[in-house]
């Protein structure tokens, strides 16, 4: 992870104009797809009617490609596949997707384009708190940050293909982190035209865990800091 570090000198943080702006161009992203959605919801739900059964397996690539270039946000995507295939098959899309792009990602960084990744990792400064948890558990601070957004998912992605930790552990911790979210966004998705109530109760149920989590996330983390200055 020495050749990380070394990335990072002569590179200053990301200006905080240039992440604002960032935030802002996303959220006016997200608000444009909606009213998009709204102007063609007529459409939108008579596609989401029709069986389509021969569509199937092109989703699980759509799924695959949308994780690896986010031109449309996978969270509509994922709850798109949950109103359309229903919680099972639409859970099991929405997985594929997830999984599948980040393993694509984490070989073809770490066989391919370690500097690139390198240099992409230095404009998230923050993500030297990360390394301090992963040199204690690899395995966990994956699992951790798969669970809660403590880090953006490519940039844990990158990080791992960079260091030393197994392929096998990454896919491990990937896999079941992943699980949560895309359940969340699939049951929602499935739910939120017939029963509203169950949405909510779904929503705040995943907000009670993902509070648990993060109570896990920094119980972990305060130990690891006391172990680390004894």
């Amino acid at each position: 992870m020495h050749e990380r570090g070394k990335a990072n000198e002569g590179n200053g943080p990301v200006p905080y104009r240039h992440v604002h702006m960032k935030k802002w161009l996303l959220l006016v992203g997200y608000l444009l797809i909606l009213l998009a959605a709204f102007g063609n919801l007529s459409k939108i739900t008579a596609w989401l009617k029709t069986g389509d059964a021969h569509l199937l397996p092109y989703m699980f690539v759509a799924a695959i490609f949308l994780g690896l270039f986010p031109v449309f946000p996978y969270s509509v995507f994922a709850g798109m596949m949950g109103a359309k295939y229903g919680a099972a098959m639409g859970a099991l899309i929405n997985w594929t997707g997830g999984f599948g792009s980040a393993i694509l990602l984490f070989l073809f960084v770490r066989y391919g384009y370690q500097k690139s990744g390198q240099r992409m990792l230095a404009r998230y400064p923050k993500v030297d708190e990360f390394t301090h948890l992963f040199e204690a558990n690899a395995f966990l601070a994956i699992l951790f940050a798969r669970l809660i957004p403590v880090v953006p998912s490519p940039v844990v992605t990158i990080y791992s293909a960079i260091s030393s930790v197994r392929t096998a552990s990454f896919a491990t911790a990937t896999a079941l982190g992943k699980i949560p979210t895309i359940l969340l966004f699939t049951f929602v998705g499935d739910q939120l035209f017939h029963n509203l109530y169950l949405t909510v109760v779904t929503l705040v149920a995943y907000g009670c865990f993902v509070g648990l989590v993060y109570m896990m996330y920094r119980r972990w983390q305060a130990r690891h800091q006391k172990k680390s200055l004894l």
